[in-house]
């Protein structure tokens, strides 16, 4: 009960005066320099996770093609997992890339 009393009074009677002389309230705040810090973080977190989202995803369609090459031999699930290297790679330039060009003239 005691706390919230205090806390009413806190909200209430804002205490003026605490900072010395010559300083404002203006001056002890973070800023514009902590806005771009902050923000500058959360989006490093977003980019962070964005990408750790990709590599589970791609472990995951490495383990399901693993897990129906169980009856093949050692080589051909090798030959397997380059092959889905590469489809892997090819995915993710097009994704980076935009749209295809068709394959039809190869001579461009």
């Amino acid at each position: 009960m005691n706390l919230l009393y205090s806390l009413t009074l806190t909200v209430t009677n804002p205490i003026e005066g605490d900072l010395k002389p010559g300083l404002e309230e203006g001056d002890i705040t973070p800023g514009l320099l902590g806005f771009l810090a902050t923000l500058f973080l959360a989006l490093c977190v977003v980019f962070l996770i964005r990408d750790m989202v990709k590599r589970i995803r791609r472990v995951r369609y490495r383990s399901q093609v693993t897990g129906e090459a169980d009856g093949t031999d050692a080589e051909a699930s090798a030959g397997d997992e380059a092959a889905e290297d590469a489809a892997l790679d090819a995915a993710e330039k097009t994704d980076h890339a935009g749209p295809r060009p068709s394959s039809s003239n190869p001579a461009g």
